[in-house]
């Protein structure tokens, strides 16, 4: 028995050091960085601890106008914490990222048995983009005639979906060809393997510009939290529309999805929303939370943002006296596995039951404090944890009143500033008259994750202009809350559908032809939207854009002889290829 129990003790301790090792290659920091900006907002993306890099910019300015930009928000990341079956607290988070000195994320992926390397934190310091025209042009080649004819854009075949047959020779290093994948694509002949050439391309959501990357928190320490590596890889695809309707064309989305690379489950595991505001000048930013809209808001303390003379400490730009507002709207939540308990109330499962249904989870908890988290004396990964979790970092429950920091008081709530500003009886920052220039965190319902599991959430940053201060109103943010939802819901289907070629739906006559040839649609209802004329070695030749007509004349110019190819957009999104040659 004593043998046992040694070697028991053994394994345990082996496992653990193997923990914390893995916790510690030698990585760096994640430096890239690019810009979101193809709609009324210019995001700052970046890989890895801080999400926007300092700055979210939005309304953004034209650059003609000569306005400046001004920022919203600071920075923002994800919290994730759980315990393991030795009841060992697992923790990751970021909070103001390399410049405090405060990282716990490092750049790529992670293998199946949660390792990772220097070259490979390296090779995925990396963001990789695409456009929705480029995905168009692709599937319109596709779409003609079955198969791929023409130049493949280089952002499709660049992009880093699991099997790209071209990934290698492009970066000089390989993809991971673990079971979860890496960016997501439509799969046409469902063989599990991203090609091109096959008319598989990037699945973006439909958006018109999107950025994916990877990062996890093994690649070294963690100098935010102190905490053991979770060995979570994360992927996140940024993306944003641009549109007609208001609220999503000054909105962001961002699906993130966790991948447990870890050898044991994790439980309790809790995922959290860190948003540092900075509406403007950040020293007078209120915020709050509408807990039944899931969104999390940030607006001014007063009709004025920053000094009465609209300055700001550091020359920061604000908004003067025209000041929007801000939100983080959840579209989609974690998932999680639920029992019914013996009153018919959803509960968490033991590790030996067998789940009754699957929810997406709501925003469980908001927290807002000011300033870094100060450690209460415990270590400092279980008050990023008591956060998380809706507490005060010494345990003491969140209340209704004051800040919420109330011992003794029995009236607890999971969200902190839970009331409408205007509404001078509910629970605000504006009706407190409290501290301005806070953080918060909104954080989800405790589940399981086992490894090789996968859970995913999507949210969305909203924006409206159209509130009046001091202490405005804010039910117009449900509003384009509901908007966004409505959007997600109605019209974020990639599902892929058999093509039906109409070889007759877009003509081009004379061909071969030697001065001018006419692209023509055959319905007559139908406009031209762009047209690509493309060498056939691949080169972009010639780009007709802003078009309103069922009908191009395509002349020879300098055109010399030779085959070359075409894509055609419609003005209702039908897109169009075809190849013509010149005498």
């Amino acid at each position: 028995m004593k043998i046992k129990a040694t070697i028991s003790t053994l394994l345990c301790l082996m496992i653990s050091f193997m923990q914390i090792v893995s916790a510690q290659y030698p990585c760096d920091p994640a430096t890239a960085a690019t810009n979101l900006d193809v709609n009324n907002v210019n995001a700052t993306i970046t890989n890895g601890a801080n999400l926007w890099g300092g700055s979210y910019v939005v309304p953004k300015p034209s650059a003609s106008s000569g306005l400046p930009e001004i920022s919203a928000i600071a920075g923002g990341g994800i919290w994730i914490g759980g315990f393991d079956p030795g009841g060992n607290i697992k923790l990751a988070a970021t909070t103001f990222g390399v410049g405090a000195g405060g990282v716990d994320y490092y750049p790529g992926p992670l293998t199946e048995s949660g390792e990772t390397s220097l070259n490979t934190c390296n090779n995925f310091d990396y963001i990789w983009s695409i456009t929705g025209a480029d995905i168009a042009s692709h599937r319109a080649d596709w779409w003609d005639n079955g198969t791929i004819d023409g130049p493949i854009p280089s952002s499709v075949l660049r992009w880093p979906a699991r099997g790209n047959p071209d990934f290698s020779a492009i970066f000089g290093f390989e993809l991971p060809a673990t079971e979860q994948g890496a960016a997501p694509f439509q799969d046409r002949n469902n063989d599990g393997l991203y090609s091109p050439y096959d008319g598989d391309y990037p699945d973006i959501n439909g958006a018109d510009q999107a950025h994916w990357m990877v990062f996890n928190d093994t690649g070294n320490e963690h100098f935010e939290t102190g905490g053991i590596a979770t060995n979570f890889e994360i992927q996140v695809l940024a993306y944003s529309f641009e549109s007609n309707e208001p609220a999503v064309n000054n909105a962001t989305f961002y699906d993130y999805k966790f991948i447990n690379r870890g050898i044991e489950t994790l439980e309790d595991l809790v995922i959290g929303i860190w948003i540092d505001p900075a509406l403007g000048c950040p020293a007078d930013d209120y915020v709050g939370c509408f807990p039944e809209n899931d969104i999390a808001f940030i607006y001014n303390q007063d009709a004025i943002d920053g000094e009465n003379d609209c300055s700001c400490p550091g020359g920061v730009n604000t908004y003067c006296e025209e000041i929007p507002v801000v939100g983080v709207k959840i579209v989609k939540g974690i998932s999680v596995v639920r029992v019914f308990g013996e009153n018919g109330e959803l509960e968490i499962p033991e590790s030996w039951e067998s789940p009754d249904t699957v929810i997406r989870t709501k925003m469980n908890n908001f927290m807002v404090w000011d300033g870094p988290v100060v450690p209460s004396g415990s270590s400092l990964d279980f008050d990023y944890y008591s956060l998380l979790t809706g507490n005060w970092t010494d345990g003491t429950p969140l209340t209704t009143g004051g800040n919420g920091y109330n011992p003794g008081s029995t009236d607890y709530t999971n969200f902190a500033y839970s009331g409408n500003p205007s509404i001078d009886t509910a629970w605000s920052m504006c009706s407190e008259n409290t501290m301005a220039d806070p953080q918060m965190l909104m954080g989800f319902e405790p589940f399981r994750l086992e490894p090789g599991a996968v859970n995913d959430l999507t949210f969305a940053v909203i924006y409206t202009a159209d509130v009046a201060y001091p202490c405005p109103d804010l039910s117009v943010l449900q509003e384009v809350g509901d908007e966004i939802d409505d959007f997600f819901n109605k019209g974020f289907s990639t599902e892929e559908k058999t093509p039906i070629y109409k070889q007759s739906s877009l003509t081009l006559s004379p061909n071969p032809f030697t001065n001018q040839t006419q692209l023509r649609l055959v319905n007559q209802n139908e406009q031209l939207s762009s047209v690509q004329v493309y060498s056939i070695s691949g080169q972009l030749i010639r780009t007709y854009n802003s078009l309103s007509a069922n009908s191009l004349a395509i002349e020879k110019g300098n055109l010399t002889t030779g085959m070359y190819f075409y894509k055609a957009l419609s003005k209702d999104g039908k897109a169009y290829s075809g190849k013509f040659v010149v005498n």
